[in-house]
């Protein structure tokens, strides 16, 4: 487990050790100005990073194989570390999947910048840090609390399909072939614009000073040129003359600010991205069925599961891209059609899909994403998935630029009659589902988490826990997750973490089960009466931080 600390300034200007209940704990070795402190509470040699300048930033990855390491004047080295931490805090508070980009996001956040600038620091930093998960080859989705005017804003920078794409004619798209547009600098570029506050050089530097060689180029061009550079400069020049874009593919790239999906459940406001992006259809769509349903029956799990599966078989048959094909996400919302799904549940047994609907041909979302959750000073907060495919994009590297490209030509369905099908400048059905919620008009939870067709199935969970059965967040956050699609037709849970009795009574309702190691990789921050709590999952290699 991770060391139950925060650290608290001593009125020498050094930092004192507090346990969560308040109590001094000298067992904790500290060192004023910034360093390794070691805590003798965890199971093995856990080191807590921290530096203070920046704040507190709580323990990072046991096997952690991102690249940490003599970073000059930003990171402090920690190995064998224990996974997942927690950090409260009065001012801001941030959790990433990356020990090294919440530093990075934590020097903004005390500098003066803002939750913007913050997130913008630290995805340029994770697209070197985590180049399997994100990068400037990929995409992403933005949800955004403005504290200033109290709205909620949402960008979609998703990627899109270039305009002469064709699909093969058999098997997945390949090679440069595969990758589609990409949304991630013009998506950072136009969330900066709108709401930054640090100079966008000043945001790209720490990942420029991360990166090698030609990816350190890159970076440097960005940083000193802007984001239209990549879609109308020399990288643009460098794209076309490596892959099959065309410079009016890039030229016409825009992120599109949407409106965001607001889901009214148990007196909170659950906001999230809109199509293409499935978190506002699928969250809604399992809060809307389970809420209907009496949640304290032994079999909870198997009510969930069902609930589950019917969000996915609209899913599969209605996400797609708004501006190619009508979403009817009012319809599918509604009172009226939760009844109707609710009505088919049979409490005591499964309801084979193939009973419900007739599958179609369905696209393999992209299951290799990171998630930022941060709250800054002022009151703003940020939920920030970005992507860039599956495993490493597609493993096409683009020459003299330093990073692969994403592989997001495959989410579009192989079908010409599904809604989600190929055609030029369409942006492929996505998964992510960076959420916001609001209690009385206030921020009360920013987050989010990878896993592709889990993500909103993971993110639905986390809600009903805190919302409904009154965990405390870090609780839910920590508990077994459980994910069922349309097709396969098994129930995926955590092999480590869900408990025998509970597989025992999935399998006597007629489920299907399938063992994973782990689902997810939440990142959250928690606000309530003052104190914000950043959350970053024990399951992987994240760290969260704050002051």
């Amino acid at each position: 487990m991770s060391c139950p600390v925060i650290l608290s300034r001593r009125s020498d200007g050094g930092e004192a050790a507090v346990a969560q209940d308040g109590r001094r704990t000298p067992n904790l070795l500290t060192r004023k100005g910034g360093g390794v402190s070691r805590c003798k509470h965890s199971r093995g040699p856990s080191t807590v990073l921290r530096d203070s300048a920046f704040g507190y930033i709580a323990p990072a990855a046991q096997d952690d194989r991102r690249i940490i390491g003599v970073i000059a004047a930003l990171l402090f080295v920690a190995s064998t570390a224990f996974a997942g931490s927690q950090v409260t805090a009065t001012h801001a508070a941030l959790a990433t999947s990356s020990p090294a980009a919440t530093q990075i996001g934590l020097r903004v956040l005390r500098d003066g910048g803002n939750a913007i600038d913050a997130a913008v620091a630290v995805s340029f930093a994770l697209s070197v840090l985590e180049p399997k998960s994100t990068g400037l080859g990929g995409g992403g989705f933005l949800t955004y609390y403005d504290a200033e005017t109290g709205g909620v804003w949402t960008l979609d920078f998703r990627e899109a399909a270039p305009a002469a794409a064709k699909r093969p004619a058999s098997g997945p798209f390949t090679g440069a072939q595969a990758a589609a547009v990409p949304g991630f600098v013009a998506g950072l570029g136009a969330m900066h614009e709108r709401f930054g506050s640090r100079s966008w050089r000043e945001l790209v530097a720490p990942a420029q000073r991360l990166a090698k060689d030609d990816l350190a180029k890159t970076l440097q061009r960005l940083g000193e040129q802007g984001a239209h550079d990549f879609y109308d400069g020399e990288i643009a020049n460098k794209l076309v003359e490596a892959v099959h874009f065309s410079f009016r593919d890039l030229r016409d790239y825009k992120a599109i600010w949407r409106a965001p999906v607001r889901i009214a459940f148990r007196g909170a406001d659950i906001y999230t991205v809109a199509p293409p992006a499935a978190g506002g259809l699928v969250i809604g769509e399992i809060l809307k069925i389970v809420s209907g349903l009496d949640l304290s029956r032994p079999n909870y799990i198997h009510l969930l599961a069902e609930a589950e599966r019917r969000a996915a078989i609209d899913r599969d048959k209605f996400l797609a891209d708004p501006s190619a094909n009508r979403v009817p996400l009012r319809d599918l919302l509604s009172d009226d059609r939760a009844a109707l799904w609710r009505a088919s549940i049979d409490p005591n047994r499964v309801t084979p899909t193939v009973a419900l609907a007739e599958p179609g041909a369905v696209a393999t979302p992209p299951s290799h994403t990171t998630h930022v959750s941060i709250a800054d000073a002022h009151g703003n907060v940020v939920s920030l998935t970005t992507s860039a495919g599956n495993e490493a994009g597609n493993g096409f590297p683009v020459p003299a630029l330093g990073f692969s490209l994403n592989d997001s030509m495959n989410d579009f369905s192989s079908s010409t009659a599904s809604t989600n099908s190929l055609a030029a400048g369409n942006r492929p059905a996505s998964p992510l589902s960076p959420v916001i919620v609001l209690r009385g008009g206030k921020p009360l939870l920013a987050i989010g988490t990878p896993g592709g067709v889990t993500i909103p199935t993971t993110i639905a969970q986390i809600l009903l826990d805190v919302l409904v059965f009154n965990r405390a967040p870090a609780d839910a956050v920590a508990a077994p997750r459980y994910s069922q699609q349309a097709v396969p037709e098994e129930v995926a849970y955590e092999q480590a973490r869900t408990p025998q009795p509970v597989i025992d009574g999935l399998l006597a309702t007629g489920h299907g089960v399938r063992a994973r190691d782990v689902i997810g990789d939440v990142q959250a921050v928690w606000i309530d009466r003052g104190k914000l709590l950043a959350i970053s999952d024990s399951r992987h290699g994240g760290a969260a931080g704050g002051y």
